[in-house]
């Protein structure tokens, strides 16, 4: 719970109870005044942090208070309890206990949903550079859009960067999503889930400095294209892209229209969540090269804005030398493939994706590679047990999902084989473990696997990753690091 919100729920239990109770000789006074300090609390409440429907009860607690003063007034007796009837001693204490029951389950309501659906802050990044973030708008006028029926669409793309910024920064801090409403009616689509659930994300900040300038600590900073999963968002791993940016990263962020849960572009045109029925490696191999062009034709931008000098905030600060690319999901399997398919590419992390696309190489990867899976995602009891239901939402047999499980195994055991592949695996974690996503709600994550627990781990782990490859520290050893962790286990191929 956010800081005035705990104040007002102490407020509201403690007036609450002792409205309902406490005799005066001036009750119905008490309960009125009770009222107006539960509104005024309230105004305040809604008014420096914003009103949130988790926070209902709270605000209604001081219609409670009023009925009783109500009450009070029309017993004509200013001392008289709202408890106090003509009948037995017994009969009166039975009234009082279920009325401390009422109370009792009304404010442990009160307190429980404003919990469960939090307003959830992110942990400090613990690099020595401030954050800073900023979005570009990217339209690739050699390609049209597939998602549309119109010929005349190009491919649009919104990006996010995240950079080391200035100490002495006095931007703001950026919003964790910006335009939540429209991003929410999208993973409505994704995941079924009622937007007004997620209202309160549009008050989650970061802890990203809006449009901050870049630091001027180094000449030049590596570069990390990101992209997230299918039906994911650009900033759905803020809790990693920020840590990297405050390691001494450049990360670039990809949202991939309609496969996206929302985009929004500069105009406030938007492109919407399309789901597909696509299943197999065959089903997405189109899906797949055309989000190896979208990472592409943004590595190209970033590359034109760094050595223009009229670029604005990257303009020189990139090193085109040191690149690497992480996802998660679908964008992990994208990951994979623009180390095979493009030359600038120097390692790349895969977040729990199937590693969709052209094959992986007998060999291996001839490139650094670091494959991080939940425990659940490589188990095949728990596949077996997900069957009958794979089964029976589609319209594919059993042989076919045993034969994609079988294939998926075999390209992720070949990936492992390279001399510089690491396949890590994260205990009690599964697929949406490597997002933010179980911030969202404490009742969200699995058992076992605290959410961030979890993203400590994923920062240490593709922070070394990273550090080894890209910045040249050789010192740094990928089977200690994960040691160190108690979550995560080094798999052999």
């Amino acid at each position: 719970m956010r800081n005035i919100e705990m104040l007002l729920l102490i407020v509201n239990t403690i007036l609450l109870f002792v409205c309902a109770f406490l005799r005066l000789p001036k009750r119905a006074l008490l309960q009125t005044t009770g009222a107006g300090i539960l509104l005024l609390c309230s105004g305040i409440q809604i008014l420096l942090e914003g009103y949130r429907w988790q926070n209902i009860l709270l605000y209604g607690s001081a219609l409670i208070i009023g009925l009783m003063a109500l009450q009070s007034y029309r017993a004509g007796r200013s001392d008289q309890s709202i408890l106090k009837t003509s009948v037995s001693k017994t009969k009166t204490r039975l009234k009082q206990a279920v009325v401390i029951l009422l109370l009792a389950v009304y404010t442990g309501i009160a307190a429980l949903l404003p919990i469960i659906l939090p307003v959830f802050s992110f942990s400090e990044p613990t690099g020595s550079f401030p954050v800073g973030t900023t979005t570009l708008f990217m339209e690739d006028v050699t390609r049209s859009e597939p998602a549309t029926d119109n010929p005349g669409d190009h491919r649009k793309l919104m990006v996010q960067i995240w950079y080391p910024a200035e100490s002495a920064s006095e931007a703001p801090n950026a919003n964790y999503i910006e335009n939540v409403p429209v991003l929410l009616s999208g993973l409505r689509e994704a995941v079924s889930m009622p937007p007004f659930l997620l209202s309160q994300l549009r008050y989650v900040k970061t802890h990203a400095y809006t449009d901050a300038k870049i630091s001027s600590a180094q000449e030049r900073f590596p570069l990390l294209l990101f992209s997230p999963g299918l039906t994911g968002f650009r900033n759905q791993n803020t809790f990693q892209v920020e840590e990297l940016a405050s390691q001494g990263y450049i990360v670039v962020g990809i949202d991939h229209p309609y496969d996206a849960t929302a985009v929004i572009y500069p105009d406030q045109s938007t492109a919407l969540l399309k789901l597909e029925d696509l299943s197999g490696f065959e089903d997405y191999k189109a899906k797949i090269r055309y989000w190896v062009d979208d990472t592409k034709f943004v590595l190209d931008h970033i590359e034109a804005m760094s050595s223009s000098a009229q670029s604005g905030t990257l303009s020189g600060k990139v090193d085109m030398k040191r690149i690497g690319v992480f996802g998660h999901s679908f964008g992990g399997a994208t990951a994979a493939q623009m180390l095979m398919k493009d030359s600038r590419i120097q390692a790349a992390l895969n977040m729990d994706g199937v590693l969709y696309g052209e094959p992986v190489p007998e060999h291996g990867f001839d490139k650094p590679y670091l494959q991080m899976n939940a425990a659940q995602s490589i188990d095949n009891e728990w596949f077996a047990q997900s069957l009958d239901q794979a089964v029976e939402d589609s319209d594919h047999d059993r042989d076919h999902y045993e034969r994609f499980w079988a294939e998926s195994q075999e390209r992720r055991k070949k990936a492992g084989i390279g001399k510089d592949s690491y396949l890590g695996v994260f205990d009690h974690a599964n697929h949406m473990s490597f997002t933010d996503f179980y911030l969202f709600s404490p009742l969200l994550s699995p058992r076992g696997a605290e959410p961030k627990l979890v993203q400590k781990s994923i920062n240490e782990l593709s922070t070394a990753f990273f550090d080894k490859y890209l910045k040249g520290k050789q010192e740094i050893n990928m089977e200690t690091i994960v040691r160190d962790l108690s979550n995560v286990t080094l798999q052999n191929p």
